[in-house]
């Protein structure tokens, strides 16, 4: 939990003067992977957006899908937030992830604004040598 509150103050800190939209998509980011942290897969889905609830269905399909093809969001070493910009009708935010084996992975987050507030609506790997948003 320590490693976690240094790597999201950090995060914080770099990322320079947030507006409040910023700091919105940022702790719905950092909600799911609180509790992706945690194993608490169906808290994490709560932040996924309702096209993406009503594509994946049951919590168990989400689960499913994040083990086998997003494992190092599941108990990271620690993230942090790299750039984000407008997109669409959303917001694409950057996040750097560094997993228990050290390699770090680069994976935009795509965050739309609905009527319960900000939700993901996708996340897609970047590749290492892409720059950041």
């Amino acid at each position: 939990m320590l490693r976690f509150m240094i790597g999201l103050l950090t995060a914080l800190l770099l990322t320079g003067p947030a507006t409040a939209q910023d700091d919105a998509v940022k702790s719905v980011i950092s909600t799911q992977m609180e509790a992706l942290r945690q194993g608490d897969f169906p808290g994490a889905y709560e932040m996924a957006s309702p096209g993406i609830r009503g594509y994946f269905g049951p919590v168990d399909n989400f689960e499913r899908m994040l083990r086998l093809g997003y494992p190092e969001v599941l108990a990271p070493r620690l993230f942090r937030f790299m750039g984000m910009e407008p997109r669409g009708n959303g917001q694409a935010q950057v996040l750097m992830i560094e997993d228990q084996k050290g390699r770090v992975h680069m994976l935009e987050y795509l965050l739309i604004e609905t009527e319960d507030g900000w939700k993901i609506d996708s996340v897609r790997r970047l590749p290492a040598s892409q720059p950041a948003v």
